[in-house]
């Protein structure tokens, strides 16, 4: 498998077609979001494995020969897995169209133990956004809600998918519900591609349960779409509160699909 160049990693892009995920393979590509890609051939690519910081490989296999699940095998166990641990990361998730996953993975991860979970999608629904009204008459009395600038940025501690807090206010976005200098709710662009937007929200355990994630996310979601972007939302399957918020904010559910997840 051979590394491109930061700007080679479009040449890629008509392979990601057959991915579920909708944004961060695209993020990378587009060259957004920081990751690493490889290809099997510099002019003709067929099989491509992405690296993205916060844990998650996505692979088009187009040729499964011996050879190339070798060579995707020492990338996988041998760089990538390194690079994520370096960063904090202990469980990893591998993004790929699997008929044969049981043997797919056994050959990519020799004896690790991989286990099938499933991501659900969710596709957003513009007239029942609209349909809840004005979101911000909820923002209750002492609080504010503020776009993230590079100040708060550092002081959300932004996930490694941004460069620095200046890479995510140039390319990125994001609001935060604020009591007084605290960050009570944060919704932000985890990813962001040409097209999309990754969201990602956070409260605080202390302001759980009092409506604040669906006031930033709203603010995110009409930020999105003011600039003509999709707003995107995924989560496991399990997640049954994120998956209650989407369908709140007005995503319609998707079908889940299968990932690969194991632990170092």
């Amino acid at each position: 498998m051979i590394e491109l160049e930061v700007g080679n990693y479009r040449n890629v892009l008509p392979l990601l077609g057959g991915l579920k995920q909708a944004v961060l393979p695209y993020a990378v590509c587009e060259g957004t979001n920081p990751g690493r890609v490889f290809v099997d051939d510099l002019q003709n690519p067929k099989t491509t494995l992405i690296w993205t910081p916060v844990g998650y490989y996505f692979l088009v296999l187009g040729r499964s020969d011996t050879q190339t699940l070798e060579d995707l095998s020492e990338l996988l166990t041998g760089t990538f897995v390194p690079a994520s641990k370096a960063m904090g990361e202990t469980g990893f998730i591998l993004v790929a169209e699997l008929d044969d996953w049981r043997e797919k993975t056994s050959a990519l991860l020799g004896s690790h133990e991989v286990i099938e979970i499933f991501r659900r999608p969710f596709a957003f629904n513009a007239d029942k956004f609209n349909a809840r009204g004005n979101w911000r008459e909820k923002i209750p009395p002492g609080f504010e809600l503020k776009r993230v600038d590079e100040s708060l940025a550092a002081q959300a501690n932004l996930p490694p998918s941004w460069k620095s807090p200046e890479d995510f206010t140039s390319n990125g976005m994001g609001f935060a519900l604020m009591d007084g200098e605290k960050i009570a709710s944060l919704s932000t662009s985890v990813f962001a591609s040409s097209a999309r937007v990754e969201i990602d929200i956070h409260t605080e355990e202390e302001y759980r349960r009092r409506g604040f994630a669906s006031i930033t996310a709203s603010a995110l979601i009409e930020e999105c779409l003011r600039k003509g972007k999709q707003p995107n939302w995924e989560c496991f399957w399990e997640n049954e509160e994120s998956t209650a918020l989407a369908l709140k904010l007005g995503f319609d559910q998707l079908p889940d699909y299968p990932v690969y997840f194991w632990e170092e």
